[in-house]
């Protein structure tokens, strides 16, 4: 282990220079400063992997001491050498960059050996969790930025594949038969469903590397509900009809990114809709409490969701075992990111649900989006 001290007395080097002798297990390798200057010419020329700093020397004393170590130390680990009566001084350390503090008594020469291997040992797991949060870093914007050039490779031949496509079901190059129009439908069905598909991975790696943009523009809860029911593409009008909107007459507008709002709530309602049984009908509700914030719950009838599997489909690809057994359709996109767009907007998706009695969807904005 390479220690620097930083130290003035001749008496202190030579007894920590013993006390490390002394010990079989660990070899060390020891370099003195007398200095400040000293020490900072040191370790911007050398690597040390401890620092034992005496706060009181010839061109320095006190904090100012730990502050200019710290600025070159490179995070080595620092432990500080106080006298008794600088106990404090040695406790304000630790909130300037210090690993430890030892006072020098009558316990000095038992416990310095201990807090150097301690100091050492946290020093090292602070590096490699650094080491291991920046790796981390890394890894997620390499993913985002592999993800957005895949995505704009991939939607240049699936939007000539749409145009092509809707340019058949137009008929503009002859009339087509039957049979190749149900194709042509397929073929732009599911170009649509890739584009889409495409986009909410694109999305849900943005929200991963926290680099999803919010706009804030008011929105009427009203209006944008109205316009989340009438866009969604439901099989059937039977369906329209099955979703029950109660809102309050005197609802407040709310600030938020309209369009990412739009498709939280698509989301929640088009999933509602397709967990339901036939003829199930869909609640929308929305009240706000000064309290609790503006709130929005989307209730269903449907199959439900077991208790230990909550947590679980609000992450990326998993699915609720009733959405298999059922045999519905879905990515396992759609949850998670709908609650990273609630995020988002420092709001929370909660969901509230049991088998085959049905789910409650709740989205929780704080009280500060709220326009009163």
């Amino acid at each position: 282990m390479r220690i620097l001290l930083v130290e003035d007395s001749r008496t202190s080097v030579l007894m920590v220079q013993s006390l490390l002798e002394d010990d079989k297990d660990e070899t060390y390798e020891l370099s003195v400063a007398g200095t400040v200057a000293e020490a900072r010419e040191q370790l911007q020329t050398h690597e040390f992997d401890l620092i034992l700093l005496d706060l009181t020397l010839p061109d320095s004393s006190g904090l100012d001491t730990v502050d200019s170590i710290f600025e070159v130390s490179g995070g080595t680990g620092i432990v500080v050498l106080t006298a008794t009566s600088d106990e404090q001084v040695g406790l304000d350390a630790l909130k300037h960059g210090a690993q430890d503090f030892l006072i020098k008594d009558e316990t000095y020469r038992k416990v310095l050996l201990r807090a150097v291997k301690y100091a050492r040992q946290r020093a090292v797991a602070e590096r490699e969790l650094k080491e291991a949060q920046e790796l981390a870093e890394f890894a997620t914007q390499s993913k985002s930025s592999f993800i957005a050039n895949l995505s704009h490779e991939l939607r240049s031949p699936l939007n000539s594949i749409l145009g092509f496509s809707e340019m058949m079901l137009e008929n503009m190059n002859g009339e087509l038969s039957d049979k190749h129009r149900e194709y042509a439908k397929d073929i732009h069905a599911s170009g649509r469903y890739l584009l889409g598909l495409i986009g909410t991975v694109l999305d849900m790696s943005k929200i991963e590397a926290n680099r999803i943009e919010i706009h804030d523009d008011p929105v009427d809860p009203h209006t944008l509900l109205q316009d989340v029911i009438g866009g969604l593409h439901l099989s059937k009008e039977e369906d329209l009809s099955r979703i029950v909107v109660q809102l309050p007459e005197q609802l407040p507008h709310i600030r938020g990114d309209r369009i990412k709002l739009k498709q939280v709530f698509i989301n929640l309602i088009d999933n509602a809709v397709k967990y339901s049984p036939k003829g199930g009908v869909v609640d929308v509700e929305a009240e706000w409490l000064q309290e609790t914030g503006f709130t929005v719950r989307i209730r269903d009838r449907g199959i439900g969701i077991d208790q230990t599997q909550i947590a679980s489909v609000f992450e990326p690809f998993e699915r609720s075992s009733g959405s298999r057994e059922h045999a519905i359709d879905g990515t396992g996109l759609g949850l998670p990111l709908t609650k990273g767009l609630v995020e988002a907007h420092g709001g929370t998706l909660v969901l509230e649900s049991e088998v085959n009695v049905g789910t409650t969807a709740i989205v929780t904005l704080p009280s500060s989006r709220v326009i009163v």
